[in-house]
């Protein structure tokens, strides 16, 4: 059968209805067209900031009908994607895909993520989404270098470094300073313009000190982990620091020098040009002299420097550098010094012991001092040259206390090494004259210690010697010295007496206990040394007996010598006994004490008992041998006395007083329970006569003699500059006041230091006046034409002494030998003696000038005591002391000079401070203070009444209307009309008043 098309197309549709009836939804499937992507997620990973990274998403067509791509899009509008859908889009044939194009940017860091939806025509997955994501990383910024170390500068300087950044993104990066000390530095770029390399330069300038550090952050989002340049750098004050810092210096004495050093080195980055070096105190002083050298960065200078001390005690000051870097600049480093170093002192250091017999033996003493403030000096020893087997010396001694020497003698006697104490603390040491020959002898004793400046002191010894004797003596008691029984733990005192009887000189020398029983015997004054005794004269002297408590027999022996080469040696034995004694005596000895010659002595008394259980009996009372015959006995024992126990009874005692000197008897009791006699010892000692003569010499106002004592070491330029200035106005006021000036200069220096000062005695005047050696007048008076530049010449006595001994040397100046003599036959200058500087109606003042205390040795009072005594009895207000000296006002000197200060006020004088620019405030005062004649003269004694008091002038009496007595003032007052003038001799006698009778 055939069909037509008709039908086919029926049959096909049957078929087909038929079909979809059996299968509709697959063969709707088949005929629709699918889109899917070919990813579920997009992961970009790890991308850094700026940079891009690029994926594609692909749109399938898995069906059967074409479809067209229409839209790929980010929905979070997130800037770090792009999204880009290739060829705007277009036909998806089947089992084809289109491309989308998705780009990741990071903008910042983190997570970064998106949404893409892509849209189609089809019939399945027309609309589809995709999650991206991706993490944004740090930039790789390129730093170079990392680190950016600006070294060391000066605080307010600048240094600028420079670092090389890379942005390898097309983002801009941006540069800033963070840290806490960023302030200091600054870069000179803010932002790196993106795909570029830049210089960045960055400046350090600290406005503190210190080290500092920050960073120079780069960045490519606000957010974003920066890249860092570490900025590091250290300011200080000056570019150099010191080693060693504060600069030291040994301790040295005063007026010493000493050197040290400090290594400055340029710590900061720039070469520097040192330019001057200053110090703030004119005691110390640069050695080195860099100025104009260029010190690299690093490099090292040695800087010396010298201190001189000025004074005791601590100084402290600056070295200044001042150099040039970036501008004008200095750097300081502390100098400590000490001054006051141990420094041995010596006074006197001269002795002339005049002349003496052959075989006699004289003493004086020296002072051994430590003139420094730090610490102890140590005495080692002496030795001598020249005719030192003429002298000797004794052991030393500090108040007291004697020290043994270690051995040895002349001319090497060492101590065991003795300590002294700066301040008062001194040792003395006895210098013996003991002559073996006629003749003129001469040594020079050294003082050793351990000073290492001036380890030596020399002491100038001159003597003379005369044959003489032999002598004739006479020695009591005899035949020996006997206390008898002294009871046990008791103590006892008799003495000896030593007569020249003869025509010739007693020489005698070394009174000793040669023998001292074991040391219960004793010489209460000491040994003599020796000494004249001339004809018809005597002396006595102490022994005692100290009774140990375990009691026993003891004999000693008293020795001396004399100039009689048959007999030199004297001996006196010396007996004792101490056994228990029921005697007892209250008071134990009897001791009339010093009686006047013209004075009654009223008897003393004893009173004797019997302190036992038992009955005994005194059988006699007897005076036995002693000194001489002065005591008797008003109650003698004329018949036994029989003592119960307990009982006692009264001796008394009398005493003629018509021999002159010091008594000592024994006063014996037997008892006859008892083996030896019981000693009462008798002690006594008449003076002369009370009929007191007190001279004087009347002063003048019209005549003023003036002694300075200029001290001549290192530190005095500007003071002795300031005195000489003053001299000229100063001799003006004493001529408009018509007052006649005498002047004469000395030094402090009592040895001979170096031929840095003039005048011929380097430095060592010991007293004499300057200079020396002649080359202008010694001796100046205001008058003459020449006057003031010859004084003031005379004032510059140098600069080159460690030791100042003003009162010695003031001493020296103003007594015999040199105040006597136009030669001082003790130095080899001739013609150095003072002979004629002083007058005896002038006033006297002495005016001291010094930056420092006086290191003589001796204690004040007995410079005081010198000068009161210098113008006569009663005569103290006509010499004084004025001090120019440190009061602590000033810090160019020392704090204080508190002997020199005792001494001027001791005498009247003024105390004035050395560090005013003017001292004719302090000299005008002196001139007038010359005054009027003195109308009233204090008595060296109490007068008995008027009735035996006579005055005389130039050996003329004057009448009782004429001058008048004032007990208050213990003085004679001349009326008015009657004052003595100038240099007439005024002679009081009077008789003074007898002691009390106790």
């Amino acid at each position: 059968m055939v069909m037509g098309w008709r039908g086919r197309f029926v049959l096909l549709a049957s078929l087909v209805a038929g079909t979809m009836a059996c299968h509709e939804e697959d063969q709707t499937r088949g005929v629709q067209a699918t889109a899917v992507l070919d990813v579920d997620a997009l992961d970009f990973g790890e991308v850094p900031v700026g940079e891009w990274r690029e994926k594609e998403v692909r749109i399938r067509n898995v069906g059967y009908v074409p479809f067209s791509a229409l839209e790929a899009l980010g929905i979070g509008n997130n800037p770090s994607y792009q999204v880009e859908l290739t060829d705007g889009g277009g036909r998806v044939p089947p089992g084809e895909s289109h491309v989308v194009k998705v780009r990741f940017h990071p903008l910042k860091e983190g997570p970064v993520e998106e949404t893409l939806r892509v849209t189609t025509d089809a019939n399945v997955g027309a609309l589809q989404q995709l999650q991206v994501q991706g993490l944004g990383t740090p930039t790789r910024i390129g730093v170079n270098p990392p680190v950016l170390d600006y070294e060391t500068l000066e605080v307010d300087s600048d240094r600028t470094l420079e670092v090389t950044v890379t942005n390898p993104v097309d983002l801009p990066l941006t540069l800033k300073v963070a840290g806490d000390q960023a302030d200091p530095f600054t870069p000179d770029t803010i932002t790196v313009p993106p795909n570029s390399t830049q210089v960045v330069k960055t400046k350090y300038l600290p406005r503190a000190l210190g080290q500092m550090g920050a960073r120079l952050e780069v960045i490519s989002c606000e957010t974003c982990t920066p890249s860092v340049v570490d900025l590091k750098g250290n300011s200080v004050a000056s570019a150099f620091v010191f080693d060693p810092a504060p600069v030291p210096f040994d301790e040295i004495p005063v007026h010493e020098r000493t050197e040290s050093f400090t290594r400055a080195r340029n710590i900061t980055w720039r070469p520097v040009t040192i330019s001057a070096l200053a110090t703030s105190d004119r005691a110390f002083s640069p050695l080195t002299k860099p100025e104009g050298s260029t010190v690299q960065p690093g490099e090292v200078v040695e800087m010396r420097m010298e201190f001189a001390a000025r004074f005791s005690g601590p100084n402290v000051g600056n070295l200044t550098v001042a150099y040039a870097s970036d501008k004008s600049r200095e750097s300081r480093v502390m100098l400590d010094a000490r001054g006051g170093r141990p420094t041995l002192a010596v006074a006197p250091v001269a002795l002339d012991f005049g002349e003496l017999p052959v075989g006699g033996k004289l003493e004086q003493v020296i002072r051994i001092t430590n003139a420094g403030s730090n610490g102890p000096l140590t005495f080692t020893g002496v030795r001598a040259d020249g005719d030192a087997v003429q002298f000797n010396v004794g052991t030393p001694t500090r108040g007291t206390q004697g020290y043994t020497w270690k051995g040895g003698t002349w001319p090497a006697l060492e101590a065991n090494g003795l300590q002294i104490q700066p301040g008062d603390d001194a040792l003395e040491l006895k210098v013996y004259f003991e002559p073996k020959n006629e003749g003129t002898f001469s040594a020079t004793l050294y003082v050793q210690s351990n000073d290492l400046f001036t380890p030596e002191r020399a002491i100038v010894l001159t003597g003379r010697a005369r044959a003489s004797g032999p002598c004739v003596y006479e020695l009591l008691p005899q035949p020996k010295l006997e206390f008898a029984n002294v009871v046990p733990g008791r103590g006892a005192v008799l003495g000896f007496y030593f007569r020249n009887p003869g025509r010739a000189e007693c020489a005698i020398k070394d009174v000793h206990l040669s023998n001292d029983g074991g040391g219960v015997f004793s010489m209460p004054g000491g040994p003599i040394t020796g000494g004249v005794v001339l004809y018809d004269t005597a002396f006595s002297s102490m022994i005692a007996f100290k009774a140990p408590t375990t009691g026993g027999e003891f004999n000693g022996e008293l020795m001396l010598t004399v100039n009689n080469p048959a007999y030199p040696t004297v001996t006196l034995p010396i007996h004792a006994v101490s056994n228990p004694s029921c005697l007892v005596a209250t008071p134990s000895f009897v001791d009339f004490g010093p009686i006047r010659y013209d004075c009654p002595a009223r008897p003393r008394k004893t009173f004797l008992s019997n302190r036992c259980s038992e009955p005994l009996t005194v059988a006699d009372a007897t005076i036995g041998n002693g000194t001489s015959k002065q005591f008797s006995l008003l109650t003698p024992v004329t018949a036994p006395i029989t003592l119960q126990p307990g009982e006692g009874f009264e001796m008394e005692v009398d005493y003629t007083r018509n021999v002159l000197g010091q008594h000592y008897s024994p006063l014996y009791f037997q008892a006859d329970t008892e083996p030896n006699r019981f000693l009462v010892p008798l002690l006594a000692e008449t003076n002369h006569e009370g009929i007191q003569v007190d001279r004087f010499t009347q002063g003048t106002d019209s005549q003023l003699d003036v002694l300075f004592v200029v001290s001549n070491t290192t530190t005095m330029e500007t003071y002795q500059q300031r005195l000489r200035n003053a001299i000229p106005g100063w001799l003006q006021r004493a001529k408009e006041l018509n007052v006649d000036v005498r002047v004469g200069v000395t030094s402090t220096g009592l040895v001979q230091r170096q031929g840095l000062c003039g005048g011929g005695a380097n430095g060592g005047e010991a007293g004499r006046l300057f200079p020396v050696d002649s080359s202008r007048a010694r001796v100046v008076s205001g008058n003459s034409a020449n006057a003031a530049a010859t004084i003031q010449a005379n004032l510059d006595v140098g600069l080159c002494h460690n030791l100042v001994q003003g009162l010695e040397t003031t001493r020296q100046a103003l007594s015999a030998p040199l105040s006597e003599q136009a030669d001082d036959v003790r130095t080899p200058q001739p013609n150095d003696g003072n002979l004629g500087f002083t007058r005896a109606a002038a006033r006297m003042a002495v005016v001291v000038l010094a930056d420092e205390d006086d290191h003589s040795g001796f204690t004040p009072d007995s410079y005081i005591q010198f000068l009161q005594t210098l113008k006569g009895t009663g005569m103290s207000q006509r010499s004084n002391l004025h001090a120019l000296i440190p009061n602590g006002a000033c810090s160019t000197a020392s704090s204080s000079a508190d002997r020199f200060a005792a001494v001027a006020r001791g005498t009247g004088g003024t105390v004035g401070s050395i560090c005013e620019g003017d001292y004719r405030g302090f000299l005008d005062p002196i001139i007038q203070k010359a005054g009027e004649p003195q109308a009233d003269f204090p008595l060296t004694a109490t007068p008995d009444g008027t009735q035996e008091m006579s005055v005389r002038v130039n050996g003329r009496p004057l009448g009782a209307d004429q001058w008048t007595y004032d007990a208050g003032r213990n003085a004679v007052i001349f009326a008015a009309g009657s004052v003595p003038t100038p240099g007439q001799a005024v002679e009081i006698r009077y008789r003074s008043v007898c002691a009390p009778t106790p």
